[in-house]
């Protein structure tokens, strides 16, 4: 009630300030109403009387909610103690519910890796057995860092940047590492999305029924193999081998142009079958190579556009709209799987898939690097940790809220998805391999060969094909796209912050920025667009990644101070209820612990196993030259330079505005638990302290402009959006 009358005070009192109608009546009615409101606040504040004759002001719980930012000074008001002093609280858009950012969250975290990553490499890995250091590494790793991150953008309620530069200006750049992955990510990412979407279009126009099929305009007959015929090779007289004895029937044939054709005459060919042909030479079309841009494929370009033009109105509604977007993109597609799973069981030979996929465990592959490394980077892929996006989306939630839980949530709803995501594809699988009478690892393909190749081939095979394909690209279009939301907003979300100018013009950061990730993302849509994409997605998201999540835990852990993390926890969730609690649960030591020793090693761990690779990519120096790794490079590194950027970047701020040197290594006033922390200065740091800025970089344009709006000899208590420590709901 406190908060409520000081909140309407102040918005009175800044209508007032800037009002340029001239009206002298409106003004007036202005200071009646801003007068009533000051009295009843006041009256709320009237001491009550306590059993003992003593008078006792209630004293709300301190948090976010009961502060904001002056910004006239610079300094922290607490509306509670300060009464209506301070200026109007930014109400910050959020999340409707807990419910929804959770689901929001799920939607970045959830996505196509969980479909086709995952399972290939619990079947490279050793089957059933890669689920101990998967599990194992998720709990070392994933969940931790999932937690950490949940944990440090509720708390400050900004965006990374705003986050790591209140620490410490010096190390601004920490918190646009993350940033500038998602938005690599994101540019890449919606070429699968367009792929996709082509692959739904095609199917209400009917191609369902041809793409298995070697007769369409964009086969090539001589290398196509008709995998819907290919188990009459199998039987005792094939066709064009009626008349041949068992002996000279070859072991191995293709069935090619109506006819069973010996294997060993294609030796050094490459055979492609129906499916593979149509994702190959109908829908990308590649050229020679890197080089070889040659045209544009215009499906592909419109597809682009139009899921562009779709992620931009994603975002322009707000957190909100995304949270109620979410019950679709987020629950939908587990409805979905689980449908794909349960007629995946049903086919004939999935119970051979579902052996090869977790049957048939090689406890042997546990003790090899490998299986522990690629059990890492699938947590790191499929999480989307270190891109940024789950600090952006926490920052919109309560306070109050229990992100230990909803990293839990988290964590388990992509393992879910994995699990039963594999398993439909396997039993799939399986049913493929009895069709073609094969065994199950002669038809597993990974990566893109598994949703665009292998997939549509066994649906087509299945009773309503229609409908089986329709449901499994719709599953994989909403796991895109949700990812490629959160993906895209994380930047618009920094500059929101950064920019009081454009807060209330969201619609020209997200289209100029949407805008500009489509150009450079054109490069994609040509003939020589798959190699540039197989570069992005092999250089842009891994290394720089996992660079982001050491810098992030270094410098909350070791900067800005662990006993200033486990406060912070205590501030937001209260102290552990039990025992139990403390020693399980967010307030446990094996969280700090793990932050700052068991996570940062692992992640360097991964950073420097990013360096061994293969060169040249794919052992082919003809379609993927020096350039392709040079350029990779580049891209990996280009986050990593967003810190000695940002330096440079904050070291003119400083000189600029005349501050001292020292201010850049210093915790700033802004800071949501600077006046907590502040407390335990000595003098000297605190005569240091004084010294710093009173306001962000971006505000003093913003203060100049509202003290310029300001009529008559009212005193102004201008909002300061960027440096308001939370939201409200």
């Amino acid at each position: 009630m406190i908060r409520d009358f000081a909140n309407a005070a102040n918005r009175y009192r800044f209508r007032l300030a800037h009002d340029k109608s001239g009206n002298p009546r409106l003004q007036e009615t202005l200071q009646k109403v801003g007068i009533f409101w000051v009295l009843s606040f006041r009256k709320q504040q009237t001491p009550s009387p306590t059993t003992d004759g003593t008078s006792v002001i209630p004293s709300p719980t301190p948090s976010k909610l009961n502060t904001t930012t002056n910004t006239t000074t610079g300094s922290k008001v607490d509306l509670v103690s300060e009464g209506i002093d301070g200026p109007p609280e930014e109400e910050r858009e959020g999340f409707g519910n807990g419910v929804e950012f959770v689901l929001t969250c799920l939607g970045l975290a959830v996505g196509l890796g969980n479909i086709w990553r995952f399972p290939m490499r619990a079947f490279e890995n050793g089957g059933s057995a890669f689920l101990i250091p998967y599990l194992s590494c998720a709990f070392l790793f994933g969940f931790p860092a999932v937690y950490f991150e949940f944990l440090t953008g509720q708390y400050n309620g900004k965006s990374p940047p705003v986050i790591f530069r209140r620490v410490m200006p010096f190390l601004e750049g920490v918190g646009w590492m993350g940033v500038f992955v998602a938005a690599l990510v994101a540019i890449y990412y919606i070429v699968i999305v367009s792929w996709i979407s082509i692959y739904i279009v095609n199917i209400f126009r009917g191609d369902f029924n041809i793409w298995n099929k070697c007769d369409n305009p964009w086969n090539q007959m001589e290398t196509c193999i008709d995998m819907l015929r290919q188990k009459e090779c199998r039987v005792d007289h094939p066709p064009g081998w009626e008349n041949a004895t068992a002996k000279m029937i070859p072991e191995k044939m293709f069935f090619i142009n109506g006819t069973c054709m010996d294997a060993k005459k294609f030796d050094g060919i490459e055979m492609l079958s129906a499916t593979e042909q149509y994702f190959t030479r109908h829908i990308i079309d590649p050229s020679t190579g890197l080089y070889d841009f040659s045209g544009i494929n215009l499906p592909i370009l419109a597809a682009m556009t139009i899921c562009w033009v779709l992620t931009a109105l994603g975002i322009l509604k707000g957190a909100k709209i995304m949270g109620k977007i979410s019950y679709v993109s987020v629950l939908l597609p587990y409805f979905i799987v689980v449908v794909l799973f349960v007629r995946g069981v049903t086919l004939p030979g999935a119970s051979d898939g579902l052996y090869y996929y977790f049957g048939k465990p090689d406890y042997s592959k546990i003790f090899l690097t490998r299986t522990w490394t690629e059990a890492l980077k699938q947590l790191c892929f499929s999480l989307s940790v270190g891109h940024g996006g789950l600090i952006s989306l926490s920052s919109y939630s309560r306070k109050n809220n229990n992100v230990f839980k909803d990293a839990l949530i988290v964590i388990i709803g992509d393992t879910v998805m994995s699990l039963v995501g594999g398993a439909a594809v396997f039993s799939t699988l399986g049913f493929l391999a009895n069709q073609r009478g094969v065994q199950v690892p002669e038809v597993v393909k990974s990566g893109f060969s598994l949703a665009f190749v292998v997939y549509p081939e066994a649906m087509t095979q299945m009773p309503l094909p229609w409908l089986w394909s329709f449901l499994f690209f719709l599953m994989l279009f909403l796991l895109g796209a949700s990812t490629e939301i959160a993906l895209v907003d994380v930047f618009c979300s920094c500059i929101y912050d950064q920019s009081p100018k454009y807060r209330k013009k969201k619609w020209v950061v997200v289209t100029v920025w949407c805008f500009l990730l489509y150009c450079i993302g054109l490069v994609f849509s040509t003939n020589a667009g798959l190699y540039w994409f197989e570069m992005f997605d092999e250089y842009a998201a891994g290394f720089s990644s996992v660079c982001a999540v050491v810098g992030e835990l270094l410098v909350m852990m070791y900067v800005y101070g662990f006993r200033n993390v486990r406060n912070d926890i205590t501030e937001m969730l209260g102290e552990p209820k039990n025992k139990c609690t403390k020693a399980i649960g967010p307030h446990s030591w094996y969280f700090t612990a793990n932050w700052m020793g068991i996570a940062p090693v692992i992640a360097a761990f991964l950073v420097a196993l990013s360096f061994l690779r293969d060169y040249p990519y794919n052992g082919d120096a003809n379609k993927y030259p020096i350039v392709f790794d040079i350029l990779g490079w580049f891209v990996s590194f280009l986050p990593v330079l967003m810190i000695p950027l940002f330096m440079v970047i904050n070291y003119i701020r400083c000189r600029q505005r005349g501050n001292t040197v020292k201010s850049l290594f210093m915790l700033q006033k802004q800071h949501v638990s600077y006046r907590r922390i502040a407390k335990n200065f000595d003098a000297d740091r605190q005569a240091q302290q004084a010294q710093l800025p009173d306001k962000e970089p971006w505000d003093e344009d913003s203060d100049e402009e509202s003290r310029k709006g300001a009529s008559g000899d009212v005193e102004v208590a201008t909002i300061d959006v960027s440096s308001s420590t939370h939201q409200t709901y």
